[in-house]
Protein backbone atom coordinates (compact mmCIF):
# COMPACT_ATOMS: atom_id res chain seq x y z
CA UNK A 1 0.00 0.00 0.00
CA UNK A 2 3.31 2.43 1.05
CA UNK A 3 4.28 1.91 -2.24
CA UNK A 4 1.61 2.77 -3.98
CA UNK A 5 1.17 6.11 -2.34
CA UNK A 6 4.80 6.69 -2.95
CA UNK A 7 4.16 5.78 -6.41
CA UNK A 8 1.40 7.99 -6.83
CA UNK A 9 3.00 11.04 -5.34
CA UNK A 10 5.60 10.61 -7.27
CA UNK A 11 3.48 10.60 -10.64
CA UNK A 12 1.52 13.60 -9.01
CA UNK A 13 4.69 15.31 -8.65
CA UNK A 14 6.55 14.88 -11.78
CA UNK A 15 3.09 15.95 -13.39
CA UNK A 16 3.13 19.71 -11.83
CA UNK A 17 6.85 19.88 -12.71
CA UNK A 18 6.42 18.51 -15.82
CA UNK A 19 3.41 21.64 -16.48
CA UNK A 20 5.91 24.06 -14.30
CA UNK A 21 8.47 22.83 -17.21
CA UNK A 22 6.65 24.85 -19.86
CA UNK A 23 7.75 28.07 -21.48
CA UNK A 24 5.13 31.06 -21.46
CA UNK A 25 5.39 33.79 -24.01
CA UNK A 26 5.70 36.87 -22.70
CA UNK A 27 2.30 38.74 -22.28
CA UNK A 28 0.08 39.58 -25.32
CA UNK A 29 2.83 36.99 -27.27
CA UNK A 30 1.01 33.97 -28.92
CA UNK A 31 1.18 31.06 -28.59
CA UNK A 32 0.73 31.20 -24.50
CA UNK A 33 2.87 27.97 -24.39
CA UNK A 34 5.68 26.11 -26.37
CA UNK A 35 3.89 22.44 -25.54
CA UNK A 36 0.51 21.04 -25.67
CA UNK A 37 -1.57 22.66 -22.27
CA UNK A 38 -4.85 21.92 -21.20
CA UNK A 39 -7.30 24.25 -19.42
CA UNK A 40 -10.51 23.48 -17.25
CA UNK A 41 -13.09 25.73 -17.63
CA UNK A 42 -16.25 26.53 -16.03
CA UNK A 43 -18.88 28.52 -18.06
CA UNK A 44 -22.54 29.17 -18.88
CA UNK A 45 -23.60 28.53 -22.21
CA UNK A 46 -25.76 30.60 -24.36
CA UNK A 47 -28.76 29.53 -25.68
CA UNK A 48 -27.22 30.17 -29.65
CA UNK A 49 -24.25 27.95 -29.30
CA UNK A 50 -24.36 24.42 -29.98
CA UNK A 51 -21.23 23.32 -28.44
CA UNK A 52 -18.84 25.23 -26.95
CA UNK A 53 -16.02 22.37 -27.69
CA UNK A 54 -16.04 21.74 -31.30
CA UNK A 55 -17.14 25.49 -31.76
CA UNK A 56 -15.46 27.53 -34.20
CA UNK A 57 -14.17 29.91 -31.90
CA UNK A 58 -12.47 27.28 -29.65
CA UNK A 59 -10.79 25.87 -32.17
CA UNK A 60 -9.37 29.15 -33.46
CA UNK A 61 -8.34 30.37 -29.70
CA UNK A 62 -6.83 26.72 -28.99
CA UNK A 63 -4.82 26.63 -31.93
CA UNK A 64 -3.63 30.54 -31.20
CA UNK A 65 -2.84 29.99 -28.06
CA UNK A 66 -1.61 25.83 -27.85
CA UNK A 67 -4.03 25.67 -25.40
CA UNK A 68 -6.98 22.81 -25.44
CA UNK A 69 -9.83 23.93 -22.56
CA UNK A 70 -11.71 21.03 -21.25
CA UNK A 71 -15.59 22.84 -20.94
CA UNK A 72 -17.91 22.06 -18.31
CA UNK A 73 -20.96 23.57 -19.93
CA UNK A 74 -24.18 25.02 -18.10
CA UNK A 75 -26.73 25.93 -19.60
CA UNK A 76 -28.34 29.24 -18.22
CA UNK A 77 -31.27 27.88 -16.97
CA UNK A 78 -29.19 26.31 -14.24
CA UNK A 79 -26.21 28.49 -14.00
CA UNK A 80 -27.33 29.69 -10.44
CA UNK A 81 -27.90 26.52 -9.03
CA UNK A 82 -25.15 23.95 -10.49
CA UNK A 83 -22.87 27.19 -9.47
CA UNK A 84 -23.98 26.78 -5.57
CA UNK A 85 -23.38 23.03 -6.22
CA UNK A 86 -19.62 23.72 -8.15
CA UNK A 87 -18.97 25.90 -5.31
CA UNK A 88 -19.41 23.79 -2.47
CA UNK A 89 -18.45 20.51 -3.75
CA UNK A 90 -14.72 20.88 -2.93
CA UNK A 91 -13.47 20.24 -7.05
CA UNK A 92 -12.97 23.22 -8.66
CA UNK A 93 -12.08 23.79 -12.79
CA UNK A 94 -9.20 26.24 -13.37
CA UNK A 95 -11.82 29.14 -14.19
CA UNK A 96 -15.49 30.05 -13.68
CA UNK A 97 -15.97 32.61 -16.17
CA UNK A 98 -20.01 32.79 -15.05
CA UNK A 99 -20.91 35.94 -12.83
CA UNK A 100 -19.89 36.20 -9.26
CA UNK A 101 -22.00 38.45 -6.54
CA UNK A 102 -19.38 40.48 -4.47
CA UNK A 103 -20.93 38.26 -1.66
CA UNK A 104 -19.39 35.01 -3.59
CA UNK A 105 -16.59 36.66 -4.47
CA UNK A 106 -16.05 37.54 -0.68
CA UNK A 107 -16.86 34.12 0.21
CA UNK A 108 -14.74 32.40 -1.90
CA UNK A 109 -11.57 33.78 -1.56
CA UNK A 110 -11.28 34.52 2.34
CA UNK A 111 -12.06 30.77 1.74
CA UNK A 112 -8.84 30.74 -0.30
CA UNK A 113 -11.02 29.10 -3.71
CA UNK A 114 -10.82 32.06 -5.23
CA UNK A 115 -7.20 33.30 -5.71
CA UNK A 116 -6.08 37.09 -5.67
CA UNK A 117 -5.60 38.22 -9.66
CA UNK A 118 -2.88 41.26 -9.00
CA UNK A 119 0.30 40.41 -9.37
CA UNK A 120 -0.92 37.77 -12.23
CA UNK A 121 -2.24 41.24 -13.97
CA UNK A 122 0.30 43.30 -13.10
CA UNK A 123 3.24 40.24 -14.56
CA UNK A 124 1.43 38.33 -17.11
CA UNK A 125 -1.29 40.56 -18.28
CA UNK A 126 -1.22 43.04 -21.11
CA UNK A 127 -4.91 43.79 -22.25
CA UNK A 128 -6.01 43.80 -18.98
CA UNK A 129 -3.46 45.71 -16.97
CA UNK A 130 -3.61 48.42 -20.13
CA UNK A 131 -7.62 48.54 -19.56
CA UNK A 132 -7.33 48.62 -15.65
CA UNK A 133 -4.74 51.81 -16.14
CA UNK A 134 -7.12 53.22 -17.85
CA UNK A 135 -10.07 52.51 -16.54
CA UNK A 136 -9.26 53.20 -12.48
CA UNK A 137 -12.71 53.34 -12.04
CA UNK A 138 -13.24 49.82 -13.07
CA UNK A 139 -10.20 48.93 -11.09
CA UNK A 140 -11.36 50.07 -7.74
CA UNK A 141 -14.81 49.33 -8.12
CA UNK A 142 -13.86 45.31 -8.84
CA UNK A 143 -11.28 45.43 -5.50
CA UNK A 144 -12.59 43.89 -2.22
CA UNK A 145 -12.08 45.30 0.62
CA UNK A 146 -8.89 43.71 1.58
CA UNK A 147 -7.22 45.84 -1.50
CA UNK A 148 -6.85 42.47 -3.51
CA UNK A 149 -9.14 41.72 -7.22
CA UNK A 150 -10.65 38.31 -7.03
CA UNK A 151 -12.70 38.59 -9.80
CA UNK A 152 -12.71 39.95 -13.50
CA UNK A 153 -15.30 41.57 -15.00
CA UNK A 154 -17.74 42.24 -18.36
CA UNK A 155 -18.62 45.77 -19.64
CA UNK A 156 -21.23 47.11 -21.50
CA UNK A 157 -20.78 51.32 -22.24
CA UNK A 158 -24.38 51.12 -23.88
CA UNK A 159 -25.69 54.25 -22.60
CA UNK A 160 -29.24 53.22 -23.15
CA UNK A 161 -28.30 51.07 -19.26
CA UNK A 162 -27.97 54.40 -17.37
CA UNK A 163 -31.83 55.08 -16.93
CA UNK A 164 -33.80 51.81 -16.52
CA UNK A 165 -37.19 53.74 -16.26
CA UNK A 166 -37.97 55.09 -19.32
CA UNK A 167 -41.18 55.69 -20.98
CA UNK A 168 -42.18 54.49 -24.21
CA UNK A 169 -45.23 56.38 -25.89
CA UNK A 170 -47.21 54.89 -29.62
CA UNK A 171 -45.65 57.42 -32.35
CA UNK A 172 -48.60 57.39 -34.16
CA UNK A 173 -50.77 58.21 -31.07
CA UNK A 174 -48.65 61.56 -30.00
CA UNK A 175 -48.23 62.35 -33.63
CA UNK A 176 -52.29 62.31 -33.85
CA UNK A 177 -52.78 64.00 -30.93
CA UNK A 178 -50.20 66.68 -31.53
CA UNK A 179 -52.09 67.40 -34.83
CA UNK A 180 -55.55 67.41 -33.53
CA UNK A 181 -54.97 69.47 -30.70
CA UNK A 182 -52.61 71.74 -32.06
CA UNK A 183 -50.04 70.98 -28.78
CA UNK A 184 -46.14 70.04 -28.80
CA UNK A 185 -45.08 67.07 -27.09
CA UNK A 186 -46.28 66.84 -23.03
CA UNK A 187 -43.25 68.68 -21.27
CA UNK A 188 -44.89 68.86 -17.64
CA UNK A 189 -46.72 66.49 -16.06
CA UNK A 190 -50.19 68.14 -16.39
CA UNK A 191 -49.67 68.23 -20.22
CA UNK A 192 -48.81 64.34 -20.22
CA UNK A 193 -52.21 64.02 -18.30
CA UNK A 194 -53.99 66.17 -20.82
CA UNK A 195 -52.74 63.57 -23.71
CA UNK A 196 -53.81 60.81 -21.58
CA UNK A 197 -57.14 62.34 -21.04
CA UNK A 198 -57.65 62.92 -25.08
CA UNK A 199 -56.23 59.41 -25.62
CA UNK A 200 -58.45 58.00 -23.30
CA UNK A 201 -61.53 59.39 -25.44
CA UNK A 202 -60.74 59.73 -28.94
CA UNK A 203 -60.32 56.56 -31.26
CA UNK A 204 -56.80 56.77 -31.40
CA UNK A 205 -56.49 53.57 -33.31
CA UNK A 206 -58.75 54.53 -35.94
CA UNK A 207 -61.05 50.94 -35.25
CA UNK A 208 -63.92 52.97 -34.49
CA UNK A 209 -64.17 51.76 -31.24
CA UNK A 210 -63.14 54.78 -29.02
CA UNK A 211 -63.47 52.91 -25.71
CA UNK A 212 -60.95 50.60 -26.65
CA UNK A 213 -57.80 53.10 -25.82
CA UNK A 214 -55.38 52.32 -22.83
CA UNK A 215 -53.39 55.23 -22.24
CA UNK A 216 -51.08 53.74 -20.08
CA UNK A 217 -49.98 50.35 -18.97
CA UNK A 218 -46.88 48.47 -17.80
CA UNK A 219 -45.75 45.38 -15.70
CA UNK A 220 -44.00 44.73 -12.50
CA UNK A 221 -41.87 41.79 -14.40
CA UNK A 222 -39.74 44.02 -16.28
CA UNK A 223 -36.39 45.92 -16.13
CA UNK A 224 -38.24 49.79 -15.70
CA UNK A 225 -41.77 48.14 -16.55
CA UNK A 226 -42.98 49.84 -13.36
CA UNK A 227 -43.15 53.05 -14.78
CA UNK A 228 -44.43 54.96 -11.97
CA UNK A 229 -40.80 55.63 -11.20
CA UNK A 230 -40.58 57.38 -13.91
CA UNK A 231 -43.73 59.60 -12.76
CA UNK A 232 -42.53 59.74 -9.58
CA UNK A 233 -38.96 61.65 -10.43
CA UNK A 234 -41.12 64.45 -11.51
CA UNK A 235 -41.93 64.83 -8.04
CA UNK A 236 -38.78 63.40 -5.68
CA UNK A 237 -35.69 61.59 -6.89
CA UNK A 238 -36.97 57.76 -6.79
CA UNK A 239 -34.06 55.03 -7.90
CA UNK A 240 -35.29 51.52 -9.79
CA UNK A 241 -36.30 49.98 -7.09
CA UNK A 242 -34.42 50.34 -3.98
CA UNK A 243 -35.89 53.53 -2.54
CA UNK A 244 -32.69 54.81 -0.81
CA UNK A 245 -30.36 57.92 -2.37
CA UNK A 246 -27.20 58.49 -1.18
CA UNK A 247 -25.45 61.86 -0.81
CA UNK A 248 -21.53 62.61 -2.22
CA UNK A 249 -20.94 61.99 1.85
CA UNK A 250 -22.68 58.74 1.80
CA UNK A 251 -25.05 59.52 3.84
CA UNK A 252 -28.30 57.34 2.97
CA UNK A 253 -31.77 58.77 3.21
CA UNK A 254 -35.14 56.91 2.30
CA UNK A 255 -37.06 58.71 -0.80
CA UNK A 256 -40.40 57.23 -0.27
CA UNK A 257 -41.42 58.60 3.12
CA UNK A 258 -40.88 62.57 1.80
CA UNK A 259 -44.22 65.13 1.06
CA UNK A 260 -42.42 65.30 -2.73
CA UNK A 261 -43.03 61.25 -2.39
CA UNK A 262 -46.67 61.94 -1.45
CA UNK A 263 -47.82 64.24 -3.84
CA UNK A 264 -46.75 62.02 -6.58
CA UNK A 265 -48.55 58.82 -4.95
CA UNK A 266 -51.15 61.33 -4.95
CA UNK A 267 -51.16 62.49 -8.43
CA UNK A 268 -50.84 58.54 -9.51
CA UNK A 269 -53.48 57.63 -8.11
CA UNK A 270 -55.55 60.24 -9.77
CA UNK A 271 -54.22 59.21 -13.00
CA UNK A 272 -55.25 55.70 -11.79
CA UNK A 273 -58.93 56.55 -10.65
CA UNK A 274 -59.73 58.83 -14.19
CA UNK A 275 -59.36 55.55 -15.73
CA UNK A 276 -55.62 56.44 -17.19
CA UNK A 277 -53.51 53.53 -15.60
CA UNK A 278 -54.51 50.21 -16.79
CA UNK A 279 -55.37 47.73 -13.42
CA UNK A 280 -53.43 44.90 -15.12
CA UNK A 281 -50.48 46.74 -14.93
CA UNK A 282 -49.45 45.65 -11.32
CA UNK A 283 -50.80 42.07 -11.49
CA UNK A 284 -50.13 40.49 -15.11
CA UNK A 285 -46.59 39.75 -16.85
CA UNK A 286 -44.62 40.74 -19.42
CA UNK A 287 -45.48 38.21 -21.71
CA UNK A 288 -49.60 39.25 -21.43
CA UNK A 289 -48.19 43.23 -22.12
CA UNK A 290 -46.65 42.14 -25.53
CA UNK A 291 -50.05 40.08 -26.31
CA UNK A 292 -51.40 43.79 -26.63
CA UNK A 293 -48.40 46.13 -28.08
CA UNK A 294 -47.03 43.29 -30.67
CA UNK A 295 -49.65 43.86 -33.14
CA UNK A 296 -48.49 44.39 -36.83
CA UNK A 297 -51.94 46.09 -37.33
CA UNK A 298 -52.29 49.90 -36.06
CA UNK A 299 -56.12 49.31 -35.46
CA UNK A 300 -55.13 46.52 -33.09
CA UNK A 301 -53.09 48.29 -30.92
CA UNK A 302 -54.45 49.98 -27.61
CA UNK A 303 -51.80 50.95 -25.47
CA UNK A 304 -50.45 54.21 -25.49
CA UNK A 305 -47.49 54.09 -23.14
CA UNK A 306 -45.46 51.56 -21.26
CA UNK A 307 -42.17 51.23 -18.99
CA UNK A 308 -39.38 50.26 -20.17
CA UNK A 309 -35.40 50.11 -20.29
CA UNK A 310 -35.93 50.21 -23.51
CA UNK A 311 -39.02 49.44 -25.82
CA UNK A 312 -37.30 45.88 -27.39
CA UNK A 313 -38.88 44.61 -23.77
CA UNK A 314 -42.40 44.89 -24.67
CA UNK A 315 -42.10 44.86 -28.58
CA UNK A 316 -40.38 41.81 -30.08
CA UNK A 317 -39.02 41.52 -34.10
CA UNK A 318 -40.39 38.16 -34.66
CA UNK A 319 -44.30 39.65 -33.65
CA UNK A 320 -43.76 43.09 -35.57
CA UNK A 321 -42.58 44.84 -38.58
CA UNK A 322 -40.82 48.05 -38.00
CA UNK A 323 -41.55 47.57 -34.34
CA UNK A 324 -38.88 49.76 -32.98
CA UNK A 325 -40.53 52.61 -35.13
CA UNK A 326 -43.84 51.87 -33.23
CA UNK A 327 -42.30 53.28 -30.12
CA UNK A 328 -41.08 56.34 -28.88
CA UNK A 329 -39.14 57.50 -25.73
CA UNK A 330 -40.86 60.23 -24.15
CA UNK A 331 -38.05 62.50 -22.04
CA UNK A 332 -38.42 63.05 -18.45
CA UNK A 333 -41.74 65.29 -17.19
CA UNK A 334 -41.29 68.70 -16.00
CA UNK A 335 -42.90 68.46 -12.51
CA UNK A 336 -45.16 70.91 -10.29
CA UNK A 337 -42.06 72.58 -8.76
CA UNK A 338 -40.67 72.54 -11.73
CA UNK A 339 -38.47 69.39 -11.41
CA UNK A 340 -37.37 67.19 -14.30
CA UNK A 341 -34.90 64.80 -13.71
CA UNK A 342 -34.16 61.00 -14.48
CA UNK A 343 -32.61 58.76 -11.45
CA UNK A 344 -29.21 56.88 -12.51
CA UNK A 345 -26.05 55.08 -10.46
CA UNK A 346 -24.19 57.28 -13.69
CA UNK A 347 -22.23 53.71 -13.97
CA UNK A 348 -22.26 51.91 -17.09
CA UNK A 349 -23.12 48.25 -16.63
CA UNK A 350 -20.38 46.26 -15.07
CA UNK A 351 -20.38 42.86 -13.78
CA UNK A 352 -17.97 40.37 -11.60
CA UNK A 353 -17.05 37.71 -13.54
CA UNK A 354 -14.41 35.42 -14.09
CA UNK A 355 -12.06 33.59 -11.48
CA UNK A 356 -8.81 31.88 -11.35
CA UNK A 357 -9.24 28.71 -8.43
CA UNK A 358 -7.17 27.40 -6.43
CA UNK A 359 -7.75 24.05 -7.97
CA UNK A 360 -5.22 25.83 -11.18
CA UNK A 361 -1.77 24.77 -11.54
CA UNK A 362 -0.73 27.38 -13.57
CA UNK A 363 -2.38 30.71 -12.59
CA UNK A 364 0.10 32.35 -15.13
CA UNK A 365 -1.26 30.31 -17.75
CA UNK A 366 -5.09 31.40 -16.77
CA UNK A 367 -5.07 35.03 -16.82
CA UNK A 368 -3.03 34.85 -20.35
CA UNK A 369 -5.31 32.70 -21.54
CA UNK A 370 -8.26 35.57 -20.27
CA UNK A 371 -6.24 37.94 -21.18
CA UNK A 372 -7.03 38.08 -25.06
CA UNK A 373 -10.74 38.83 -24.15
CA UNK A 374 -10.05 42.36 -22.80
CA UNK A 375 -8.23 43.08 -26.39
CA UNK A 376 -10.50 45.10 -28.84
CA UNK A 377 -9.52 42.14 -31.91
CA UNK A 378 -10.73 39.53 -28.68
CA UNK A 379 -13.92 41.27 -28.19
CA UNK A 380 -14.99 42.04 -32.13
CA UNK A 381 -14.51 38.37 -32.41
CA UNK A 382 -16.93 37.81 -29.36
CA UNK A 383 -18.82 40.75 -30.52
CA UNK A 384 -19.21 39.54 -33.99
CA UNK A 385 -17.38 36.65 -35.12
CA UNK A 386 -15.22 35.98 -37.97
CA UNK A 387 -14.72 38.65 -40.49
CA UNK A 388 -15.68 37.48 -44.18
CA UNK A 389 -18.00 34.61 -42.60
CA UNK A 390 -20.41 36.48 -39.86
CA UNK A 391 -19.63 39.90 -40.58
CA UNK A 392 -17.76 42.37 -43.35
CA UNK A 393 -17.03 45.98 -44.17
CA UNK A 394 -19.63 48.74 -44.97
CA UNK A 395 -19.18 52.18 -46.39
CA UNK A 396 -22.12 53.03 -44.41
CA UNK A 397 -21.97 55.33 -41.43
CA UNK A 398 -22.21 53.61 -38.43
CA UNK A 399 -24.19 53.77 -35.52
CA UNK A 400 -21.95 56.14 -33.63
CA UNK A 401 -21.32 58.21 -36.91
CA UNK A 402 -17.79 55.94 -37.77
CA UNK A 403 -16.87 54.59 -40.96
CA UNK A 404 -16.73 52.08 -42.35
CA UNK A 405 -19.28 50.08 -40.46
CA UNK A 406 -19.02 45.96 -39.09
CA UNK A 407 -22.17 44.71 -41.60
CA UNK A 408 -23.56 41.49 -40.32
CA UNK A 409 -23.93 38.47 -42.52
CA UNK A 410 -25.42 35.98 -40.32
CA UNK A 411 -28.09 36.29 -37.75
CA UNK A 412 -27.12 36.64 -34.20
CA UNK A 413 -30.36 34.69 -33.05
CA UNK A 414 -30.06 31.57 -34.37
CA UNK A 415 -28.42 28.20 -33.00
CA UNK A 416 -25.12 28.29 -34.43
CA UNK A 417 -21.43 26.79 -33.59
CA UNK A 418 -19.41 29.35 -35.07
CA UNK A 419 -19.17 32.25 -32.46
CA UNK A 420 -19.15 32.56 -28.73
CA UNK A 421 -20.92 36.08 -28.70
CA UNK A 422 -21.38 37.98 -25.23
CA UNK A 423 -21.62 36.10 -22.22
CA UNK A 424 -19.13 32.93 -22.76
CA UNK A 425 -16.43 34.88 -20.70
CA UNK A 426 -15.27 38.47 -19.19
CA UNK A 427 -14.28 40.63 -21.67
CA UNK A 428 -13.77 44.82 -22.23
CA UNK A 429 -16.53 45.97 -24.60
CA UNK A 430 -16.03 48.96 -26.21
CA UNK A 431 -18.22 51.83 -27.95
CA UNK A 432 -16.36 50.78 -30.56
CA UNK A 433 -17.22 47.28 -30.94
CA UNK A 434 -20.97 48.15 -30.02
CA UNK A 435 -21.67 51.35 -31.78
CA UNK A 436 -19.39 50.24 -35.06
CA UNK A 437 -22.05 48.01 -36.88
CA UNK A 438 -23.97 48.73 -39.93
CA UNK A 439 -27.60 50.55 -38.19
CA UNK A 440 -29.76 47.73 -39.24
CA UNK A 441 -30.90 45.86 -36.16
CA UNK A 442 -31.83 46.62 -32.71
CA UNK A 443 -29.10 48.64 -31.45
CA UNK A 444 -29.68 52.45 -32.94
CA UNK A 445 -32.86 52.41 -31.46
CA UNK A 446 -31.30 52.02 -27.78
CA UNK A 447 -28.71 54.55 -28.84
CA UNK A 448 -30.59 57.21 -29.89
CA UNK A 449 -33.43 56.01 -27.20
CA UNK A 450 -30.47 57.17 -24.60
CA UNK A 451 -29.86 60.62 -25.80
CA UNK A 452 -33.37 61.73 -25.36
CA UNK A 453 -32.41 60.91 -20.96
CA UNK A 454 -29.13 62.47 -20.96
CA UNK A 455 -30.00 66.08 -20.30
CA UNK A 456 -31.44 64.99 -16.97
CA UNK A 457 -29.24 62.29 -15.23
CA UNK A 458 -29.61 62.59 -11.34
CA UNK A 459 -27.37 60.42 -9.79
CA UNK A 460 -28.55 57.45 -6.87
CA UNK A 461 -24.69 57.80 -5.20
CA UNK A 462 -24.30 54.44 -4.48
CA UNK A 463 -21.32 52.89 -5.82
CA UNK A 464 -21.13 50.07 -8.30
CA UNK A 465 -20.72 47.11 -5.83
CA UNK A 466 -21.10 46.86 -2.55
CA UNK A 467 -18.36 45.42 -0.93
CA UNK A 468 -18.24 44.12 2.72
CA UNK A 469 -16.06 41.37 4.23
CA UNK A 470 -18.60 41.01 7.04
CA UNK A 471 -20.87 38.47 6.09
CA UNK A 472 -23.03 38.79 9.28
CA UNK A 473 -23.81 42.64 8.37
CA UNK A 474 -23.89 41.26 4.85
CA UNK A 475 -27.06 38.51 5.62
CA UNK A 476 -28.85 41.60 7.47
CA UNK A 477 -28.42 43.77 4.74
CA UNK A 478 -29.83 41.24 2.20
CA UNK A 479 -32.55 40.28 4.41
CA UNK A 480 -33.50 43.52 5.48
CA UNK A 481 -32.82 45.27 1.47
CA UNK A 482 -35.90 42.45 0.38
CA UNK A 483 -37.82 43.01 3.46
CA UNK A 484 -37.86 46.48 2.57
CA UNK A 485 -38.50 47.06 -1.21
CA UNK A 486 -41.51 44.09 -0.67
CA UNK A 487 -43.13 46.35 1.63
CA UNK A 488 -42.31 49.44 -0.14
CA UNK A 489 -44.05 48.11 -3.54
CA UNK A 490 -47.05 46.74 -1.96
CA UNK A 491 -47.56 49.65 -0.04
CA UNK A 492 -47.11 51.96 -3.31
CA UNK A 493 -49.50 49.53 -5.47
CA UNK A 494 -52.23 50.27 -2.58
CA UNK A 495 -51.86 54.10 -2.47
CA UNK A 496 -51.91 54.03 -6.20
CA UNK A 497 -55.27 51.92 -6.92
CA UNK A 498 -57.10 53.21 -3.78
CA UNK A 499 -56.97 50.06 -1.57
CA UNK A 500 -55.01 52.67 0.68
CA UNK A 501 -55.73 56.51 1.06
CA UNK A 502 -53.34 58.14 -0.13
CA UNK A 503 -55.07 61.52 0.77
CA UNK A 504 -55.55 60.29 4.43
CA UNK A 505 -53.40 61.83 7.07
CA UNK A 506 -53.92 58.83 9.50
CA UNK A 507 -53.23 56.10 6.63
CA UNK A 508 -49.82 57.90 5.76
CA UNK A 509 -48.77 57.65 8.59
CA UNK A 510 -49.78 54.17 9.17
CA UNK A 511 -47.25 53.43 6.53
CA UNK A 512 -44.81 55.54 7.95
CA UNK A 513 -45.11 53.85 10.92
CA UNK A 514 -44.69 50.63 9.54
CA UNK A 515 -41.13 51.34 7.93
CA UNK A 516 -40.05 52.42 11.60
CA UNK A 517 -41.51 49.58 13.07
CA UNK A 518 -39.67 47.34 10.45
CA UNK A 519 -36.26 48.99 11.53
CA UNK A 520 -35.99 52.03 9.04
CA UNK A 521 -33.34 53.58 11.27
CA UNK A 522 -31.00 50.43 11.35
CA UNK A 523 -31.60 49.75 7.57
CA UNK A 524 -30.27 52.93 6.59
CA UNK A 525 -27.30 52.28 8.85
CA UNK A 526 -26.45 49.31 8.20
CA UNK A 527 -27.05 50.13 4.38
CA UNK A 528 -24.41 53.08 4.84
CA UNK A 529 -21.93 50.97 6.37
CA UNK A 530 -22.27 48.02 3.64
CA UNK A 531 -21.64 50.42 0.75
CA UNK A 532 -19.62 53.07 2.16
CA UNK A 533 -17.51 51.00 4.59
Amino acid sequence: MKKVLVLIVALMLSLVMGASALTVSDPNVYPIVDEPYELEIWAGLDATIEDLETNETTKYYEEMTGIHVNWVQVPGSELATKLNLSLSSGDYPDIYTCGFSTDQVTQYSQAGIFLPLDDLIEEYSYNIKNVLAERPDIKEAITATDGHIYSLFRTDPATYLLVRNKLYVNHDWLEKYCQDTGKEAPVTTQEFEDMLVYWRDNDMNGNGDATDEVPMMGTLTTSGGDFTTYLLNAFQATPESNYVMADEEGNVSMVAITDEYREGLKWINHLFEEGLIAEETFIQDNSQLQSLTNKNDPTERIVGAFGGFWSGVTVNPASMDNCYDVYDPLAPLEGPTGLRQATTSGHLDLYLVGAITSACERPDIAIKWLDYWFSNEGMILIDYGFEGVNWEWNDTPAINGTTPSRFFLTSRNVLQNTTWYVGTVPYYRTEESLFGRTPTDHVPYLYEGAKVYEDYYTLTGFPQFAWCSDTDLLVEYNEMKTQMNDYLLQAKIQFITGATDIEDDAAWQDYLDTLNDMGLERYLEVTKTVNFG
